[in-house]
């Protein structure tokens, strides 16, 4: 009868033992999986302070180049692709106003509420106008299909276009 015993606590000390010993590795996988995560995360993160530099590099060489400074032929693709993109969402902007009944400021162009009396943006003062002119409405449908007939050359543009109300 001992011997049955000290079989069962051998079986029994080696499932201990297995048991530990998969804790071990359980704990040094999930470790390792959260120490992973965690770097993948700070990479992403300076990726992104990356960007931003970038971008802010890109802003300023555009803002140049709108003040008229010469680039020659090593921007002059990407400015001319970021002066269609600033129409179409010029564009995009007049049509979402124009669905809002919004008012444009005169002197910064921000979109405001049809019933304020003051940009929000600048403080300049708002013209009311009843009803958009034909012409104004002609050339914002205008900017808006040049907008999507430039997409169509871009592939990396995508076009959401409005549904009106019914």
């Amino acid at each position: 009868m001992d011997e049955i015993f000290d079989k069962i606590k051998d079986g029994a000390t080696k499932a201990k033992d297995g048991a530990a010993k998969i804790a071990r590795e359980v704990a040094k996988r999930t470790s390792n999986a959260i120490t992973h995560t965690k770097l993948a995360f700070a990479v992403n993160e300076t990726q992104n302070k990356i960007k931003d530099v970038y971008g802010e590099i890109g802003k300023t060489l555009y803002a140049k180049y709108l003040d008229g400074e010469d680039f020659g032929e090593e921007f002059s693709d990407s400015f001319d692709q970021l002066d269609k993109l600033m129409d179409e969402v010029e564009a995009l902007n007049a049509k979402i106003a124009e669905l809002k009944n919004s008012l444009k400021c005169p002197e910064c162009g921000a979109y405001n509420p049809n019933e304020s009396d003051y940009c929000s943006k600048c403080g300049a003062h708002l013209v009311k106008e009843e009803a958009a002119t034909e012409s104004e409405a002609a050339d914002i449908e205008e900017a808006f299909a040049e907008a999507e007939t430039d997409d169509a050359e871009d592939e990396e543009v995508i076009v959401i276009n409005p549904k009106k109300p019914e």
